[in-house]
């Protein structure tokens, strides 16, 4: 059984909720448009669907220039606790500045490309990347249901993140499709929001899925790897389930969480459909295998018997079992069929995303290398 943080993140996320901020008034710049160096895939969005690619820098830079006025908004509502000053306070600063280190060399090259075509502060930004981690905030539901579990035998996946801190996600909510060089990884879509470096909900071309859950243990270390960094490089390093386990215990790890992994398989690879359920902290990693074909996770109290039912369920839209089990605070809703090369994402609107209209995408198109 996966041993969580339970009560003392549960009081905090009770707190959380049951407090209230003002909303800033601010004026909504318009809708950026997308330059030539980065082309927008499909035309009916909530928010867009970007493609970055390149180098590092470039994809960097590709993205601070497209999504400058929406990272600007970012991170002065998600952020605006700790920026009330102006300036990044002190004690967060040196947090930040002090897991650096542990960083790969290309994610800080694409860092400080999209903090410098944003026109942002560059430790401002990574703390944006790792707020989460250091206020140890979170919610989330997250499943990965295969075989005997599903109606028809076929992988499916679904995904809500449950957060709160953005007011504006009509203009920062963004999927983005991220196409490194072939010798810097694989091309992978993230649903997240703009000036955030991947997202909180990854697929990639190797038809590998991970997302975070609050969770995993107590242990911390202030020089490990955040999650959603440590989620972005096994999206673009990893190919395998295995392969990002692997990531997951070979790096220094900053604190609890729960990575739901997936993988829908490769018959022409002799690749069996894969997932599982990782605990993790700066210590422990618990790997979980699934449990009658469903690896499930959730840090809102959905109820792994609500989520076994929908997935048995044959007469249904694939996104009914992940929205059933959305809440006041869901960011985004996302269901994807693998084998079907089909995604589904609900977001871009505040409160309650998986209420709202969800858009469907053909995965090849955003996975491919080439620009037609």
């Amino acid at each position: 059984m996966i041993r969580q943080a339970a009560k003392p993140v549960l009081v905090a996320l009770c707190a959380t909720l049951c407090s209230c901020r003002p909303r800033p008034e601010t004026v909504a710049p318009p809708r950026p448009q997308a330059p030539a160096i980065a082309a927008v895939a499909a035309p009916q969005m909530p928010a867009g669907v970007f493609r970055l690619s390149g180098s590092p820098e470039e994809i960097g830079r590709q993205h601070g220039t497209v999504l400058r006025e929406p990272i600007r908004i970012m991170l002065s509502e998600y952020l605006r606790d700790d920026t009330a000053s102006g300036t990044l306070d002190p004690e967060m600063l040196a947090r930040v500045r002090r897991m650096k280190p542990s960083l790969p060399t290309w994610y800080l090259q694409e860092l400080q490309a999209c903090a410098k075509a944003a026109g942002i502060d560059e430790d401002l930004l990574l703390f944006a990347q790792c707020e989460g981690d250091i206020r140890s905030l979170g919610g989330c539901t997250t499943y990965v249901a295969l075989g005997a579990a599903t109606a028809d035998g076929a992988l499916e996946i679904g995904r809500n993140f449950d957060y709160w801190g953005l007011e504006s996600p009509e203009k920062c909510a963004v999927i983005l499709s991220v196409v490194p060089r072939p010798e810097d990884g694989y091309a992978f879509v993230s649903v997240g929001w703009s000036g955030i470096l991947g997202g909180w909900t990854f697929i990639n071309e190797k038809g590998l899925f991970v997302a975070n859950n609050i969770g995993g243990f107590y242990e911390t270390n202030p020089e490990g790897i955040p999650t959603l960094i440590m989620e972005r490089i096994i999206a673009q390093k990893a190919a395998t389930v295995a392969e990002a386990v692997a990531i997951i215990k070979s790096n220094p790890r900053m604190r609890g969480q729960v990575l739901v992994l997936g993988q829908a398989g490769d018959a022409t690879q002799g690749r069996q459909p894969h997932a599982v359920v990782v605990a993790y902290g700066a210590q422990t990693v618990e790997v979980q295998p699934p449990v009658d074909g469903l690896a499930f996770h959730s840090s809102m109290f959905t109820p792994r018997a609500q989520i076994a039912r929908g997935v048995a369920e044959p007469d249904r839209e694939p996104m009914d079992t992940i929205r059933s089990a959305g809440s006041s605070i869901t960011l985004h809703s996302v269901a994807i069929r693998p084998q079907e090369h089909r995604l589904w994402v609900a977001h871009g609107t505040i409160p309650s995303a998986h209420q709202g209209k969800y858009t469907q995408y053909d995965l090849r198109a955003l996975l491919r290398r080439d620009a037609r």
